[in-house]
């Protein structure tokens, strides 16, 4: 094939390519089973859909915002968010089309009518630079929100007025919003690098300075339909260039967290864009990986009577490194969340589980560490809508990826293996016939055996909030003892980290509404080491409780507390003032808390 005779027709090669994407595998790295029956198959399509064009819709409403508050011109403005407004009206209609089971065509005619809107609104942001720079936080994450959906709908063809989702002038506006979106993300982390690290030598700025021109390179050879062969090495300098750029953001000590975050999307953006081109994305097989740099990493969810916003933050001061819905955005049941690296990629998983609901029970859901992409779904309790409560356990030496889910009401645990795709383990934390109330959930390694034990509490009932360490070899139950004394009823929250270095996890519970908002660790036998409030003394709301990657405590108020911030506390040293942030300004209801 010569130059200038690539056509749009050679593009249908990507699609397969896209249509199949799966990230790169890591060594121990495992893949999921899907379960079966009512959350399999179809469902999982329509809740991947769902995922990505709320994101969508999300973003672009933020991206209103920000041009809303702006000095641009109000003509420009009313313009650009006229087409926003039609991208989201399309998100809603190719959701709604997914959710009934419509046939593939016209799944196919809604996601084309959804890229024909996109298409437009990318081009009057060009037309637009000063716009495209006020919003391009929300418009960057927009635009991979649009990637994400086509990967997901990339395997639907068939006819229908808009055509295939494989259709190959469509795929080729696809691949050239990917290598814009490259090329502004490494734009955008050379500046950074340049800001945040400097000095003299500016090997690494000079690095992605070459790599951004060879996506501009790209961008130009594939509008003027250059051979096949030609993109294909011009991918290949985009991969030279980015492969020293690693080098150099390793020689870095002490990297920004804000440099590795853009650094992080740049390779996520760099790996899909080889993904849709079918080719590695380093030449000579090298795979150059981003610095290991100790991040912390928690998860936020808005509690009942709010959208069921999700929010997981790079570190201690409140950086946001997703933010989205993890039902639809009309589910206000709440949404509990937990963090663990349950793949073993090194990066921690998401889970969410819904809190009480009206109609079918909803699914437990997985979303992955790198792109919060959903990973997999199921239902726990069948016909059961009370309310879950979760925990997850990094991936085990053995290759056990489980997630174990409580009731709100009944005490009934169930253990779930997500690399067999089924249950493991089904039993009663406490006896139902004289306790009411349901549990909190807790992995830890409580008696330093190797082996993670399951930790729950009691949540409100009619008997002492209690603390309960299982075996996690056996269940037999390991220590047994009140949260605070006999009297006390009104339920906890828990989570478990070595937090003294003994190589057992304490217990930490944070006490439920109508008390002090108290913190509490204990030993593996159940002796109170260490305690302190967590907000003020007259707070009646309850602490939720999770920890860091760095055992630091993280605390989220339970409800009542307008601002309410999320506070991160050094165990061993309480009394010292604690990192916070506001997760959700101006939200005076609960906040679910989870992390690693």
């Amino acid at each position: 094939m010569t130059t200038r005779t690539f056509s749009l027709a050679a593009l249908a090669l990507f699609a397969l390519a896209a249509s199949t994407f799966a990230q790169p595998k890591q060594p121990g790295v495992i893949q999921f089973k899907q379960f079966g029956g009512a959350a399999g198959g179809d469902q999982f399509l329509a809740s991947a859909v769902s995922r990505w064009t709320g994101q969508l819709a999300l973003e672009l409403e933020s991206a209103k915002n920000e041009l809303a508050r702006s000095n641009l011109n109000a003509f420009v403005r009313a313009g650009l968010a006229q087409r926003m407004d039609r991208v989201i009206e399309e998100c809603a209609h190719l959701d709604a089309t997914v959710r009934r089971n419509a046939p593939r065509p016209q799944v196919a005619t809604a996601f084309a009518e959804l890229e024909r809107d996109v298409d437009v609104l990318h081009t009057a942001l060009q037309q637009n630079p000063a716009a495209l720079q006020i919003a391009i936080g929300p418009l960057s994450r927009a635009a991979e929100a649009v990637q994400q959906l086509s990967r997901v709908l990339g395997g639907i063809g068939g006819g229908g007025g808009g055509g295939p989702i494989g259709d190959p002038t469509a795929q080729a506006r696809r691949l050239t919003r990917m290598v814009e979106a490259a090329e502004d993300a490494g734009d955008e982390l050379r500046n950074a690098v340049a800001d945040q690290i400097g000095g003299p030598d500016r090997t690494l700025e000079r690095a992605l300075g070459h790599f951004v021109r060879e996506c501009r390179l790209f961008g130009r050879r594939l509008r003027a339909e250059e051979s096949l062969d030609l993109l294909h090495r011009t991918y290949e300098g985009m991969g030279v260039h980015w492969a020293e750029a690693l080098d150099g953001l390793a020689r870095v000590r002490n990297l920004p967290d804000d440099v590795l975050k853009r650094a992080q999307r740049v390779d996520h953006l760099h790996r899909r864009f080889g993904a849709a081109l079918g080719r590695p994305p380093f030449p000579g097989g090298a795979n150059p990986g981003l610095p290991n740099a100790k991040r912390v990493a928690f998860a936020v969810g808005a509690d009942a009577g709010a959208q069921p916003r999700v929010t997981v933050f790079a570190d201690e001061r409140g950086t946001v490194a997703h933010n989205f819905f993890a039902y639809d955005p009309k589910f206000d049941g709440g949404a509990r969340v937990d963090m663990a690296d349950l793949n073993g990629d090194g990066l921690p998983e998401l889970v969410v589980a819904p809190g009480p609901h009206r109609g079918a029970a909803l699914p437990v859901r997985v979303f992955d560490g790198r792109d919060m992409s959903l990973l997999i779904e199921f239902v726990a309790f069948p016909n059961y809508t009370e309310g879950l409560q979760t925990a997850a356990l990094n991936l085990t030496r053995d290759g056990k990826a489980l997630v174990a889910v409580a009731t709100d009401t009944t005490g009934q645990i169930k253990v779930f293996d997500l690399a067999l795709g089924k249950a493991t383990d089904d039993f009663f934390g406490h006896d139902p016939k004289r306790v009411t109330g349901g549990l909190r959930l807790a992995w830890g390694d409580v008696n330093g055996d190797g082996v993670s034990d399951l930790i729950t509490v009691t949540g409100p009932s009619n008997a002492t909030t209690t603390v309960r360490v299982f075996n996690g070899k056996n269940r037999d139950v390991l220590a047994e003892f009140p949260a605070v004394d006999a009297k006390y009823r009104a339920g906890a929250f828990v989570t478990a980290a070595d937090l003294d270095g003994n190589g057992r996890a304490n217990p930490v519970i944070g006490l439920d509404a109508s008390t002090l908002p108290l913190v509490r660790v204990f030993d593996e036998k159940g002796k109170a080491l260490g305690e302190w409030l967590a907000y003020d003394r007259n707070y009646k709301g309850g602490v939720r409780v999770a920890v860091s990657d760095r055992n630091r405590v993280v605390v989220a108020p339970g409800g009542g507390l307008r601002n309410g911030p999320v506070r991160v506390f050094d165990a061993t040293r309480p009394n010292q003032p604690p990192a916070e942030f506001v997760p959700y300004p101006g939200f005076a209801g609960g906040l679910n808390i989870g992390g690693r």
